[in-house]
């Protein structure tokens, strides 16, 4: 049967843009179309659709009878194409150098041709499987070695389905057993563990040819939380820091004069010591005469104080290994401590990756405007080392997928090193702008279409393909974290979630590392005990409670014109080499003005 045409070219006709009138009553926008030209068949897109009449207003109004009952109109339809082009006998794409015949027949595109001149050549065997091209079933799939080695961006208004679409790329990359990390800002990536139970979703699963399915056995999480579930507690390698280490972790900038200080106190301590720590660098800067060694002191605590640096962190070795997926969890993390998590683990990652101890992996940065902001819009700590792997990780095989909700707000640069980009339904002005001026091959029309797109249904563009296309984003077949909470009841609503049991066989995990099980009762200050203990037995106070002791020797230690912390600091000692729990009375210097010592000699 011979195949009938789509419609027939009319009016003024170029080589990259033609006007056709349409036959086929069933053409849609965005539809692919195929045109004969002297140099081969020809791809093109339908990019609007008008439907269009020789009548008049007053003809139309005419029309209308007494009862102002509309009659039905015979009208045409008109579409405009955008050529996309051909394959050359190299496999290149080109475009025609001469305008196409005025009344040629236009037809819809085959398969075959859509795939070929497109570029989806991969395969499900070295692809990922993301979804259908919008407005037919052909199953899109994303070359895994361009998405890991010249990096993504997943980029979408909140509530668009980034993290959806995230877990999807997630799931192929499990599939093939890719290493996978995952900052995971809000904690939504460990329902990978669990297979896919909402009901909408179980019913459009036929259409894209999949099956619930879960990863428990490939998911390990951790968290810088020690004791949250199941998880592995995390912290980072803190031994033989340098100082320009440091100097990266710390957000108040030091002085010359103090990164001095900072510098001399290393030197100094690896003159005596092979392996050391942060606290040993604190003690070695406290030592220093210079003035300039107070702030440095104060930023050092609180870097140590954060608990994310240790003598025995988890190596990088742990997280990245052949067909695990490791979830970082930072929900309820404070922003500062995730800045320098992940700061200090995209360095460990990095530098492991460079010296090949690890395999090649993909590093999924969720929130990625809060860890790499666009200069303007604030500072984070992470921000140089991700910039670094954005322009050099593709040499060592760290591929980098970074999703945020704010593209404007994103460091350009990172963005502009992303060689595929996953495009969902954006509406701020900025963030389009930006994503015009960072992606390629996208114009100010394509923006347009950005702000119109279907929730689920993305713009992807780069990597291997030709053009950018539309693509439905397939159902997932694990569990979404990151569903919306209902409000009316009704609604769908998050199911309550039970962390899934890992097979101890599956996944190695360390046993030193595994979180206690032991509740622990909230750590009240030693010397305070200490000084309330013995302020009770000189019977200087009469309290009942550290705090009302340490508060009112504070009160009389002004008064007296006394440094209060140092007055304190006097008694602490006191009871920590005399006045003890089973106290050395004899040895004591105030035995003979303590009422606790009386006291014993009058019931003796």
């Amino acid at each position: 049967m011979e195949k009938q045409p789509a419609g027939l070219i009319y009016g003024d006709v170029g080589s990259t843009k033609f006007s056709f009138i349409v036959e086929d009553p069933t053409l849609q926008r965005f539809d692919y179309i195929s045109v004969y030209h002297k140099e081969g068949s020809v791809l093109a897109q339908v990019v609007d659709i008008k439907r269009y009449s020789d009548l008049s207003y007053e003809s139309i109004k005419a029309l209308y009878g007494k009862d102002k009952t509309p009659k039905y109109v015979e009208s045409d339809l008109s579409a405009k194409a955008e050529v996309i082009g051909y394959r050359d006998e190299r496999g290149l794409l080109q475009t025609p150098r001469t305008p196409f015949e005025i009344g040629q027949p236009v037809y819809k595109a085959d398969e075959s041709l859509i795939r070929h001149v497109l570029g989806l050549y991969a395969d499900e065997k070295g692809g990922a499987y993301i979804g259908l091209l919008k407005g037919h079933d052909i199953p899109v799939y994303l070359s895994i070695d361009t998405l890991v080695q010249k990096h993504v961006c997943i980029l979408a208004k909140t509530g668009a389905g980034k993290s959806y679409a995230c877990g999807v790329l997630v799931e192929e990359l499990l599939k093939k057993k890719i290493p996978v990390v995952i900052i995971d800002t809000h904690g939504e990536y460990v329902s990978l563990a669990e297979p896919n139970k909402s009901k909408k979703d179980l019913q459009q699963m036929g259409r894209f040819k999949i099956k619930p399915k879960g990863y428990a056995n490939q998911i390990v999480e951790f968290s810088p939380i020690p004791k949250r579930g199941k998880s592995v507690r995390l912290t980072l390698n803190g031994l033989n820091l340098e100082a320009r280490e440091i100097l990266d972790l710390l957000s108040a900038k030091l002085t010359g004069p103090q990164i001095g200080v900072l510098y001399q106190a290393i030197k100094e301590i690896k003159e005596f010591k092979e392996n050391y720590t942060l606290r040993d660098i604190i003690d070695r800067v406290a030592a220093s005469k210079s003035n300039a060694k107070w702030n440095v002191m104060t930023v050092l605590d609180a870097l140590d104080s954060t608990g994310i640096l240790s003598d025995k962190g988890v190596s990088p070795q742990e997280i990245v290994k052949k067909g695990r997926c490791s979830i970082i969890n930072l929900k309820g993390v404070p922003p500062d401590i995730q800045e320098i998590v992940v700061a200090r683990l995209t360095k460990e990652l990095f530098d492991a990756r460079k010296a090949g101890i690890i395999p090649p992996f993909m590093y999924i940065v969720e929130e990625a405007h809060n860890y790499c902001p666009e200069r303007g819009f604030g500072n984070a700590v992470s921000s140089p080392i991700l910039r670094t792997v954005a322009s050099e990780g593709r040499k060592f095989g760290m591929g980098l997928c970074v999703v945020s909700q704010r593209p404007a707000k994103v460091d350009k640069n990172v963005i502009s090193q992303c060689n595929t980009h996953i495009i969902l339904k954006v509406t701020n002005p900025n963030d389009l702008r930006a994503i015009v001026q960072s992606v390629e091959g996208l114009t100010t029309d394509t923006a347009d279409e950005i702000q119109r797109l279907q929730v689920g249904v993305a713009l992807v563009a780069g990597g291997s393909l030709a053009k950018p296309i539309m693509v439905e984003i397939r159902i997932r077949e694990t569990n979404h974290g990151g569903r919306s909470v209902a409000i009316i009841s009704g609604e769908e609503s998050i199911p309550e979630y039970k962390p899934a049991k890992v097979k101890e066989n599956m996944v190695l995990v360390t046993p030193s590392n595994l979180p206690s099980t032991e509740t622990k009762e909230k750590k009240k200050p030693k010397k305070a005990e200490i000084v309330h203990r013995v302020a009770n037995r000189l019977g200087w106070v009469s309290t009942s409670t550290p705090d009302e002791t340490i508060s009112i020797l504070s009160n009389e230690a002004k008064k007296m014109g006394e440094d209060p912390f140092k007055y304190l600091q006097t008694l602490a000692k006191l009871g920590e080499k005399f006045c003890k729990e089973e106290p050395e009375c004899i040895r004591c210097p105030m035995r003979e003005r303590c009422r606790y010592r009386l006291k014993k000699k009058m019931i003796a």
